[in-house]
């Protein structure tokens, strides 16, 4: 079924810059099974690429896997050491979306997702949060979308397998906001 971009309010067909200052790359994950580890990323970049049916779009994100930031430095320095994140070898974690589909009203961004080498199709489920004019930044349209989605990080050689204090599920969830170019 195609999409009316008529049915999102703000909706234009164009090229948008990810806006790093006031987006969110965060993930969480079950520490001991009992509490959740959180923690973000604070350096990547990225462009969205609305069609004129919003099943048309693209999406692209690079992410500097060495700014982690757990809120611990410790752990911040074993997340990037080469049995986690292997930032030496692995400096980027990249997303490419493959298409977008609807589900139940909602949208779905498929993708490939490439984390320590390992390339993985993974689908977030998105919401489109609208457009509206930026007065920190000329008024510029700004877009506004929110995605989650979980990942096993054994499927990217993430941390040590079968590992009791550290879950293999790990949620990510994105909130981003991007100014049209």
């Amino acid at each position: 079924m195609s999409t009316s971009t008529t049915s999102l309010p703000g909706y234009v067909a164009s090229t948008w810059t990810v806006d790093p200052v006031h987006s969110d790359v965060a993930y969480s994950v079950k520490h001991l099974g009992i509490a959740k580890s959180r923690g973000n990323f604070t350096a990547f970049s990225g462009e969205v690429v609305t069609a004129e049916n919003i099943l048309d779009s693209k999406v692209t994100v690079e992410i500097d896997a060495a700014s982690v930031a757990s809120g611990n430095t410790q752990r911040d320095e074993h997340l990037r050491a080469a049995d986690f994140f292997d930032i030496e070898n692995h400096p980027t974690i990249t997303f490419r979306s493959t298409g977008i589909r609807e589900d139940d009203g909602d949208y779905v961004i498929d993708g490939e997702l490439t984390w320590r080498g390992a390339t993985v199709p993974v689908s977030l489920n998105a919401e489109f949060n609208g457009v509206n004019p930026n007065p920190a930044n000329n008024n510029t349209d700004t877009l506004g979308v929110s995605a989650e989605t979980t990942v096993n990080r054994r499927d990217f050689g993430v941390g040590p397998e079968g590992n009791a204090f550290l879950s293999e599920k790990v949620k990510i969830e994105i909130e981003l906001q991007a100014a049209k170019a």
